[in-house]
């Protein structure tokens, strides 16, 4: 959908990006506006200032004349006219539990009618946001309201995040996403100050949340200001484990039923940040991997969301004819998380690309082309390697430090909407899962909206949420040796 903005400014200290951030107007900048990502492109139809060079290397001589810039490296002066397309706002996002016990979708039961005492239970994801309201007399998800994490627009990962909170973005951070809740809330038919409201999401969106400093949150020993069970005016705000291991994962412990089993299964969260745990009723230790957004589009050179015409499945024929697969069988406009995974593999199936991530020479220059418009570079390879040489390392050190092998793990719950649609044998193709644990793999979809709508129906399982981020230990995977090696040798792609 294509948007357009009419300004008048003589600020000649902030980037069109940063005074549209002021007021509000939301354009994609996965880098948090250093001129690396080229996705906050915008078309001035009047008004556009001198080319940069950042400008020169991402658009054409044409799409410079006809006024394509990068908002982050345009500084326009006096009025100004601009466009651009906007497809997030159609993101696919994840709200059901595959355990069917904390369903998202609506219910219309004859003769059942919705009470007055309701209850919001909320999602607070790095990229996307859910809101379903919970009937707690009736013990039902009414309905469920999904939306972009507009914040985006100042980052696609937490540490972007935290980096602008500290450079003095904390309230605008803070309105951004309280904007999105309120009209997410609104859409449901309620007003977000006037109910219960259940929060669950990473540590990092709760303190952008509430507002509170996050200075602590990006430097050793990454300390937050806090991450207990508490309440705030009509929020109640679930309890984390550590500052990269947040109330999201709290909830999918609990969701999954892993804190009230004998038998060790671990979780993996595959959304921008790759947290984990591993463990039974008696012991769960968790950790994080910085894996960054490449599973979620975000710094891949043709990268998008999980929007229509998302290249979302990839296959390349003995005969070296590529097929791929949108969303919504739109026309493709880039690749989204699963369609990254898939060209990977493809790649290596068709030794277009080997082991060490390298393309074939036809390749490297330009990158294998997947549509007119949508290649996939020897630099996207490299974002997909760290990050899933971060996940299959940090997953096999909390084994090792568990003290369990592949046979004695009973079950791998993959959370998140990237770990709900991914292909689970190219997935272990490219040495993402485990092969030995595929036959347990589980794709559950949004376990932290499934712990918050929990909680929601039965306000008493308060103190199971404070006794699992309490007895639950983290691991730091920053200088582990164990870490370390298997970092390295999962950089290596297995076909």
């Amino acid at each position: 959908m294509r948007q357009t903005w009419k300004g008048n400014t003589k600020d000649k200290q902030h980037s069109l990006l940063e005074q549209l951030q002021k007021q509000g107007v939301y354009i994609p900048a996965d880098c948090g506006g250093i001129g690396r990502c080229g996705k906050c492109r915008v078309q001035f139809l009047s008004g556009a200032p001198k080319a940069d060079d950042d400008d020169v290397e991402i658009f054409s001589p044409e799409q410079i004349a006809d006024g394509w810039r990068l908002a982050c490296k345009a500084f326009p002066a006096g009025a100004y006219e601009i466009a651009w397309e906007q497809s997030e706002d159609e993101m696919e996002v994840a709200t059901d539990f595959a355990d069917g016990k904390e369903s998202s979708e609506a219910f219309s039961e004859a003769g059942v009618e919705v009470s007055n005492n309701l209850v919001a239970a909320v999602d607070i994801g790095t990229t996307t946001l859910a809101v379903s309201l919970v009937d707690r007399t009736n013990d039902k998800v009414i309905d469920t309201k999904t939306s972009v994490n507009h914040q985006r627009v100042f980052g696609a990962d937490v540490i972007s995040r935290i980096q602008a909170s500290m450079d003095g973005k904390k309230e605008e951070l803070k309105a951004s996403i309280r904007k999105d809740l309120d009209g997410l809330i609104a859409a449901l038919g309620e007003k977000m100050d006037e109910i219960p409201v259940i929060i669950s999401g990473n540590t990092t969106m709760e303190h952008l949340f509430l507002g509170l400093p996050c200075d602590t949150l990006g430097v050793a020993p990454y300390t937050p200001v806090d991450i207990s069970l508490h309440e705030e005016g009509n929020f109640l705000m679930l309890p984390g484990i550590s500052t990269y291991v947040g109330a999201d994962i709290v909830s999918g412990i609990i969701a999954c039923g892993m804190d009230q089993r004998e038998e060790v299964s671990m979780l993996i969260d595959l959304g921008t940040n790759g947290e984990m745990a591993i463990g039974n009723k008696d012991r769960i230790i968790s950790a994080s991997t910085a894996a960054g957004p490449a599973f979620e589009g975000g710094n891949i050179s043709c990268g998008v969301a999980g929007v229509p015409g998302a290249i979302s499945s990839v296959d390349i024929a003995e005969d070296g004819s590529v097929q791929i697969g949108t969303i919504g069988g739109k026309d493709p406009i880039g690749l989204c998380g699963t369609g990254v995974l898939e060209v990977v593999y493809e790649m290596l199936k068709a030794e277009y690309m080997d082991e060490t991530g390298l393309l074939d020479d036809d390749y490297v220059d330009d990158g294998f082309p997947l549509s007119d418009d949508v290649v996939f570079t020897d630099q996207d390879v490299r974002e997909v390697q760290l990050a899933k040489s971060a996940i299959r390392a940090g997953a096999e050190t909390l084994m090792e430090e568990y003290g369990v092998g592949y046979d004695e793990i009973s079950a791998l719950y993959l959370a998140g909407g990237f770990g709900q649609k991914i292909n689970l044998q190219k997935a272990a193709g490219i040495g993402l899962l485990p092969e030995e644990l595929l036959d347990r793999t589980k794709a559950v979809g949004n376990s932290s909206l499934a712990g918050a709508v929990m909680i929601a129906k039965d306000e008493t399982l308060k103190e199971r949420f404070a006794h699992v981020a309490d007895y639950s230990e983290e691991v730091s995977l920053t200088g582990n040796p164990t870490f370390n090696d298997l970092y390295m040798e999962y950089m290596m792609f297995e076909a």
